[in-house]
């Protein structure tokens, strides 16, 4: 093998290396963000509303974008009352919550 090819494939592997870490980087952090908002919000609901919630989905925003984790899910036993909440990662305090009418009708 030539050493410009050599040289070609070590660039290549490091490049791949240096961006899959970044990648597993990122998703470790977006992971524990989601950890740490998810009883937040399950509390959330339930001192608030009264009512117990499954989560099936997250986004993590870059903080460039906004500071904010917002997690989907519906409430337990009825997967057609569906809803989402928004939470500052900097804060932990929940920014906004949407969800079926009957859940808002006592606030």
């Amino acid at each position: 093998m030539s050493p410009k090819i050599k040289m070609v494939l070590i660039i290549f592997v490091s490049l791949v290396l240096l961006v899959s870490g970044c990648a597993i980087t990122y998703q470790v952090k977006n992971n524990n963000i989601v950890k740490k908002a998810t009883p937040i919000a399950i509390e959330y609901f339930k001192s608030k509303y009264n009512v117990t919630v499954k989560f099936t989905d997250s986004q993590v925003f870059p903080g460039y974008i906004d500071s904010k984790v917002v997690l989907y899910g519906y409430v337990e036993h009825d997967v057609n009352e569906t809803f989402s909440i928004a939470i500052n990662y900097n804060t932990y305090e929940v920014n906004y919550v949407t969800g079926p009418d009957w859940m808002f009708e006592s606030d």
